[in-house]
């Protein structure tokens, strides 16, 4: 963790880092290790702790570290999963200068834009996603070991 401190540490205490590790872990209601929670820190303090590519060079079937800006949103989706329980979905219309692709956000994560955290107009980093095709063409999701960071 102490790598991910060293690429901030103009920025920010020890202290005040790791008050804001324990606090991203509670954020994220404990599926975040203290590693994946220190990168978290780290992109919210500006810093970057992963390379990111063109939207242009996402392959079907792999992972991706975007940074990209949102250009649109489609309305909240409401639907029934097959076992009963409720599900939310917004997708996201993401482009940089390479090209364009869709994010969606998931349940707790429509609460995002809701809040206007995530907005068009805003700049985000998708870290650890993984690339799949759809009707729509490219797809970005977070999954369960990602990250969607707005940049300030």
């Amino acid at each position: 963790m102490r790598h991910h401190y060293e690429k901030v540490k103009d920025r920010i205490s020890p202290e005040a880092f790791d008050a804001q590790v324990e606090a991203a872990v509670a954020e994220w209601g404990g599926l975040l290790d203290r590693d994946a929670a220190a990168m978290v820190v780290v992109e919210r303090l500006g810093g970057s702790v992963a390379s990111f590519m063109p939207i242009k060079d996402l392959e079907e079937g792999g992972e991706a570290n975007l940074r990209a800006r949102i250009v649109g949103l489609s309305p909240v989706h409401t639907f029934t999963r097959q076992d009963g329980s409720a599900g939310r979905v917004v997708n996201l219309e993401l482009r940089d200068d390479s090209g364009f692709c869709r994010m969606p956000l998931w349940d707790e994560d429509v609460a995002l834009v809701e809040k206007g955290q995530v907005a068009v107009g805003k700049t985000v980093r998708a870290i650890d996603c993984y690339v799949k095709r759809t009707n729509f063409g490219l797809e970005v999701s977070r999954g369960k070991f990602g990250a969607l960071v707005v940049e300030e």
